[in-house]
């Protein structure tokens, strides 16, 4: 992945723009389950939360990975 250089002071690696993606995916994805997930139907909603955001910083890097060719 490329890095992100803005002037001389701030340096974003190629993973940064991974997890930035990941995270507004996951925001989206979240929207569509938050109601069953915190309805009790889910025995531990933090753990479907972060298994969910994994996923999304799955796709996210796919995403980069075919964009890039």
């Amino acid at each position: 992945m490329k890095d992100l250089v803005f002037g001389s002071l701030i340096f974003l690696p190629g993973a940064f723009k991974v997890f930035v993606v990941g995270f507004f995916i996951w925001l989206i994805v979240r929207g569509f389950y938050k109601d069953q997930l915190y309805a009790g139907d889910v025995w531990h909603p933090n753990l479907v939360d972060i298994s969910i955001y994994f996923v999304s910083l799955y796709v996210s890097h796919l995403i980069f990975l075919l964009l890039q060719g």
